[in-house]
This record gives structure tokens, sequence and C-alpha cells, in this order.
């Protein structure tokens, strides 16, 4: 049974707001906070004593976390969020001048910035495709642009962070692939929401956190790069931990003829890591794993569910995300007539206590549905919004 009560109460925030930001900022449920803060202490009051039990500890949430994506755990290394790990993959791939990049037109700053350092520093060009509610239209979108295009790389967000739309990912690494393209995957707003299998889904690369839908330590992240694509990425950096053999002073070369990157994912893990951060995230994973995954899936479906039927007759309501959850997501965009979404976000805050996050593109506000969130959050968030309705901005 999801037991809905004793979950909130193991969630101090909720006492004070409506807390629908989770494709921001996750909450760490107590449990979970427990663990992350003995780790933290002990870290800091034993120090190298406990380093080697800290490391086979950070092994085991690697091989939970390859478990939780259905791939390997050589195939990933820990960063400190998508951003690391996107930046870190774009800075690694063997660019040419003239190469196209393939990317939508909802990725995340997280996306676009690197994108445009690849612009100017490797001479690549960008192009972009159009994300629609129904999956059918994104999908023809994409493949008008991949033949139109012919790009090198692909890169995609799996859920849209603006909408919610939950991209055909299967569809589309399959039509990349047999054009040549190589597809990375930000996996920001899906994992932790619905079960997602990176090798089911044949992408190449993927970057991901674990302080959204994970409700895991900020600063954790992940990269993952399928085993027949490691050689394809050099790391931009280096350091100990990331080479092998292992630096031997007697041996050191300036030509750097005596190492090579390692032969997994960890070539982009070095020097001294904090292995708290993971210690918690590897606690926030085996608390949702508890609750059930596919039962904190159905649970976010039904809030969506129950709040599109609350609102779909709302005549000054706009619901921007679609409305069949297996195309979309907990992430829902819902703008107001005559609001503007940067003001309707601020007195959603300022009168309602209500956390959300504003769109630009719509022009509207973002609420989570997440795996604490209940029907009466849902209600509150109606209330104001047919009460604002009757408010000129």
């Amino acid at each position: 049974m999801y037991d809905l009560a004793s979950i909130r109460a193991q969630l101090p925030a909720l006492a004070s707001c409506t807390y629908l930001n989770t494709g921001t900022l996750g909450l760490m449920a107590e449990p979970v906070l427990a663990r992350y803060r003995e780790a933290l202490d002990r870290a800091h009051c034993f120090g190298y004593l406990i380093l080697d039990e800290f490391r086979e500890a950070t092994e085991r949430v690697r091989l939970s976390l390859a478990e939780l994506l259905g791939v390997r755990s050589e195939e990933l290394a820990f960063t400190g969020n998508t951003t690391d790990g996107l930046a870190l993959v774009l800075a690694s791939f063997p660019f040419r001048a003239g190469d196209r990049i393939l990317t939508s037109d909802q990725e995340h700053p997280a996306v676009l910035l690197p994108l445009t350092l690849a612009c100017r520093r490797r001479n690549v060009v960008v192009e972009r495709f159009g994300v629609s509610t129904e999956k059918e239209e994104t999908q023809e979108a994409f493949s008008a642009a991949l033949y139109r295009t012919r790009p090198r790389l692909v890169v995609v967000s799996h859920v849209s962070c603006e909408t919610g739309v939950r991209l055909p990912i299967e569809e589309i690494t399959r039509m990349a692939h047999a054009e040549g393209a190589c597809v990375l995957l930000d996996t920001a707003q899906s994992i932790g929401q619905f079960p997602v299998h990176l090798a089911d889904l044949g992408v190449d690369l993927a970057a991901g956190n674990g302080h959204k839908w994970l409700h895991g330590p900020q600063g954790t992240g992940f990269i993952y790069i399928r085993q027949g694509c490691l050689d394809l990425l050099e790391p931009p950096l280096v350091g100990d931990g990331a080479v092998v053999p292992p630096f031997d002073r007697h041996a050191f070369r300036f030509d750097g003829t005596d190492w090579c990157f390692r032969g997994d994912a960890r070539r982009f893990e070095y020097g001294t890591r904090d292995w708290a951060r993971l210690i918690g995230l590897g606690a926030a994973i085996e608390y949702l794993a508890r609750l059930g995954w596919e039962a904190i899936a159905q649970h976010q479906a039904h809030l969506v569910t129950t709040l599109w039927e609350r609102l779909e007759n709302h005549p000054s309501i706009r619901w921007y995300s679609p409305t069949n959850y297996q195309d979309g997501s907990g992430l829902v965009t819902l703008g107001l007539a005559g609001w503007s979404g940067e003001r309707l976000s601020g007195v959603l805050w300022e009168d309602f206590r209500i956390v959300q996050r504003r769109v630009q593109v719509p022009d509207g506000v973002r609420v989570s549905c997440a795996y604490f969130t209940s029907e009466e959050d849902l209600d509150k968030l109606v209330r104001a919004l047919e009460k604002l309705s009757r408010r000129a901005c």
C-alpha cells in the first residue's frame, strides 16, 4: 500500500508550503538525510581512516544506480550534476569543423550553453527540431530535421524541462543510428519519475542527476557511456584515478607514454571525491526503491490525470503539457489568461505559498507532481488559479 501520509511525514518542508518544484530541486526524506549526515560526519571526523570503507560503499552505489538504469556499472561515472555530465561529454566529443548537431527547441541551458561553446570553439553547426505534445508530430519533426541536417550527434532530453513532454527516445535513437549519428540523452527530468533503462532505449551517452526526482543530495550526478563509445571520448581533464597504471613517480614521463585513460567510464573521475554525497545518493535510491518505482510512477500519473480533469474546462487556464501521461510526465506547465508566467509564479508563492517554477516559452508556470504530492496540494493550486483568474494582473 502506498502510504502517502507516512511518506509526507518524512518531509518537514511540507508543513510550511505546497511544494510543487521537484523538477528544480527534490526534497530529501528524513531517513535519507540521516544516512547522509552520518556519512558526512564520519568522513570529516575520521578522514583517511575510513577512505577504503567509503570507496567500497561508493562502488555499491554505482552498482545500485547501474541496476536502476539497466546498464553495466563500468559504463557509469559520477559527476556533480547533469550540467557537469553534459558539458564533459560535449567537451570530449571529437567534433570536426562543419559537423552538425541536432537538438530540440525545448532544451535546458545545460545543453544549449555547451553547444554554443562547441559552435564557437569547434566550428560545428547546431540545428533544432520542434517538440510537440503529440508524439507522432515530434517524430515527424525529428525525422525531417535528421534527413535535412545529417548530424553527427543528436542531443535531446528524455523529458522536456519546459512542458514535461516525454520524447519518443527509442524511435529517435533508431532513426539517428540509421543515419550514423550518436545520441546523447539528458535524463535530468526522467530518472526517478518512471522506470528508465538506458540500454533498452539504445542511447550512446547520457547524463543525469541525483537532486531532482531521485531526491538525493545536491552535487550528485552521473554520465553513462555505452561501452562501444568509450574510446570515442577523450576526457578534457585528467588526474590521478582516471588513468592506468596508477601514477608512479619513478616511471612518470611528460610525453604521457607511461599511462593511458582507464578502460571504463571512471576515466572521468579523478582526485579526491565527496564520498558522503554519493553514499547519500545511494540512500535515496534505496528509500525510493522500497516505496516501489512502479508505485511512484502510478501515483504521479494519477495526480497528473486528476489535475487535468479539474482544469480542462476552465476557460482562463492554459494547459501546455500532454494530457496523456504516457506521453508526458509529472511535470505540467500551465498558463493563466492575462498573466505572464513571471508574475503568476511570484504571486503563487507570495500569496499562496505554492512553490513552482516560471517558464518563458510557453509563458506560464511549471508544477511538479512528485511521489509525495497529494490531491490536497493540487486542490490548493486549483483554488489559487481560480482566484487569480478573477483578479486583474
